[in-house]
């Protein structure tokens, strides 16, 4: 114990104080940041391109249509009839408006000829709010009327109580993707971070002493052990900086954690989703970890290191994207499937428990049957690193690593 120890303060240390931890500390906090502020950020630079629009009408269709288009739209300008053709310029002469809306009735309805500055832009734009006026030419019935008979009293509500209102469960599949992602992030860095270094100390002979002196166990867990603590470390200041972006969130955590786990309503992160990102993280952390320190063992060149590394972060790779998928669909039958499978469980799994109610017997299976994945690889992984620490300048042969696993 003592060595692990002295392995893991060496580690901590070493890294910690390292230019690429600091940077990308910095950049991560940065990124989470920009991620928060980004959607009123292009939401304000971009709202010119379908908000603002120029009416042409006759009064009688125009005057109402601009009150109903109002939720919807800005008219900067009313006018009687749209010049022929309508180009860019005349929309540049209206404040750089996103589109000209002519109306005009045709055959006893309302026709609406849009010329958009882009067409793609305005592609799924159906103008609906326009139906009472429609129906108010159509049929004669007073426009204040027709209002409450074409609107739809669509009501939700939820079957269970993880969310609140359809709000909270709308952010929760966005924050559910950004935590998939952060998770998904950490776990490659901090691995291949154990990979790069046990690749260093190969490569420049500093194994032999080490080895020498430390058991390769001992070796391979305090690395282990300070790779996770620095990418906790990490996430914790990331996770920091959404707080504190978001005013009055850590508080909306503590009542949640208080309220039996369910997030309040505008607060789609409960205590229990956080406790869960933190097992998850560090339960598939232990397996890709391990393995990518065994992988990198076996290597005698730095160069190796993208040869060995490629089939370790393939099913990472294949766990985010069905994790994307399982957003959508938490309780599919595929989602659940893999939500028990080592490698895969801690991103999908997460992924159902942020987004969905998953039943308790399913998350204490999945934390069982990954735990014990875990252990299996430290064991083979520490097998295959004592043999791999101490051989070089060629990969050892299946004959040589299966014989190292029975030792």
């Amino acid at each position: 114990m003592n060595d692990v120890l002295v392995v893991f303060a060496g580690e901590i240390m070493r890294r910690i104080r390292s230019r690429p931890f600091i940077i990308g500390t910095a950049l991560g906090a940065f990124a989470i940041a920009f991620f928060v502020e980004a959607p009123a950020i292009f939401s304000h630079a971009f709202s010119a391109q379908t908000d603002t629009i120029v009416l042409a009408g006759p009064p009688s269709l125009r005057l109402p249509a601009a009150e109903l288009l109002r939720s919807d739209f800005t008219v900067v300008a009313s006018v009687e009839r749209l010049p022929q053709p309508v180009t860019t310029a005349f929309l540049d002469a209206h404040r750089h408006a996103a589109a000209a809306v002519g109306l005009t009735l045709d055959h006893g309805h309302v026709r609406v000829d849009v010329y958009p500055r882009d067409l793609a832009a305005f592609n799924d734009i159906t103008f609906s709010s326009l139906a009472p006026l429609d129906f108010h030419v159509a049929t004669g019935v007073p426009l204040a009327r027709t209002r409450s008979l074409v609107r739809v009293d669509r009501r939700l509500h939820p079957l269970d109580t993880k969310f609140a209102d359809s709000r909270s469960a709308s952010m929760a599949h966005g924050v559910a993707l950004g935590l998939v992602f952060i998770l998904y992030l950490s776990i490659i860095i901090a691995s291949q971070s154990v990979m790069a270094s046990v690749a260093e100390e190969k490569t420049s002979r500093i194994a032999e002493l080490l080895v020498a002196t430390i058991s390769p166990t001992d070796l391979l867990t305090g690395k282990t052990l300070a790779a996770a603590t620095l990418a906790l470390a990490q996430i914790a200041i990331w996770v920091a900086t959404a707080l504190f972006l978001f005013p009055g969130a850590a508080s909306a955590v503590v009542s949640s954690s208080q309220g039996g786990g369910s997030a309040p309503a505008g607060m789609p992160v409960s205590a229990g989703v956080l406790v869960a990102f933190v097992a998850f993280f560090l339960i598939g952390f232990l397996q890709y970890a391990t393995i990518y320190a065994a992988a990198a063992s076996l290597i005698s060149r730095t160069e190796d290191l993208g040869s060995v590394a490629m089939p370790v972060v393939l099913p990472a790779v294949a766990a985010f994207l069905i994790a994307q998928f399982t957003t959508v669909s938490p309780n599919a039958p595929l989602s659940v499937v893999v939500s028990f499978v080592p490698f895969l469980s801690p991103f999908v799994m997460f992924t159902r428990i942020a987004v969905a109610t998953v039943p308790m017997w399913q998350i204490v299976v999945a934390l069982a049957l990954n735990a014990l994945a875990a252990a299996a690889c430290f064991y083979v992984a520490g097998k295959i690193y004592r043999v791999g620490m101490l051989l070089y300048g060629r990969l050892p042969s299946p004959r040589q690593i299966v014989a190292a696993l029975r030792a």
